[in-house]
């Protein structure tokens, strides 16, 4: 499979209650103009872009344009860039989202440029990971990378950074999941996720010991539910 079916194909199983998507609209007006970023393949851009007046969905990955242009919706424009460049340009939003975001390669410029991008009345809505979820633990468990767990160092100094720059009107923890249907299905997904974003390849026996993994997340309905804990912050300027 190739990046972004691999992409796709991880989304599908993601959040099926929407849990991140109605927290967001039970605490944010959507009527203006909506940045994304890292948008992705728009799993919030375009449900969100059915209250808002336009939604530009930022992506620095070039390899989701292709998903954009094969779902195209005439207020959502998705743009390739990274958020450093497209935020100088100066163009103001009533709600910016960033879901997901990737410390690794974080240029904390970015969050002076968020606050300058945000309307007087704006808000910004930060979704992060809390590193309590059954991946992780999983990854751990797998012994195939040397102790996995997300980015800490960064990603802290990001959140305090943010505590000091914006007033932070809510702080929520949600609790989301992957649900896949079968064991056939998860060990495909999680198979790729591996590779799509660590790297890694697995040989035979890791293979075995990802299938006892899947097997200890089975329910009572056959479905394979793998847990994920995250952080919802809710932002207005200073």
């Amino acid at each position: 499979m190739k990046f972004l079916d691999m992409f796709i194909d991880d989304c599908r199983y993601y959040d099926q209650k929407d849990i991140e998507l109605k927290t967001i609209l039970r605490y944010t007006k959507l009527k203006g103009n909506m940045l994304d970023i890292g948008a992705g393949i728009g799993r919030l851009s375009f449900p969100l872009s059915k209250y808002a007046k336009e939604v530009i969905a930022l992506d620095k990955d070039k390899r989701f344009r292709e998903y954009f242009e094969r779902h195209k919706k005439k207020n959502v424009v998705f743009i390739n860039q990274r958020a450093e460049s497209y935020l100088r340009k100066g163009k103001k939003f009533d709600v910016i989202i960033w879901a997901w975001p990737e410390f690794s390669n974080f240029d904390f410029k970015v969050i002076n440029l968020i606050e300058k991008s945000m309307d007087k009345k704006g808000i910004f809505i930060l979704i992060t990971p809390a590193n309590k979820s059954d991946f992780a633990s999983s990854m751990n468990e797998l012994n195939v990378t040397k102790n996995y767990r997300p980015k800490k160092g960064k990603k802290s100094e990001f959140i305090e950074q943010i505590s000091k720059r914006f007033i932070v009107v809510m702080k929520k923890e949600l609790s989301t999941d992957y649900i896949y249907p079968n064991e056939k299905i998860a060990f495909r997904i999680l198979k790729n996720n591996m590779k799509l974003f660590l790297n890694i390849k697995l040989n035979k026996k890791s293979e075995n010991k990802l299938r006892e993994i899947i097997n200890k997340h089975k329910k009572r309905n056959i479905k394979i539910v793998f847990e994920e804990i995250i952080w919802f912050y809710l932002m207005k300027r200073k």
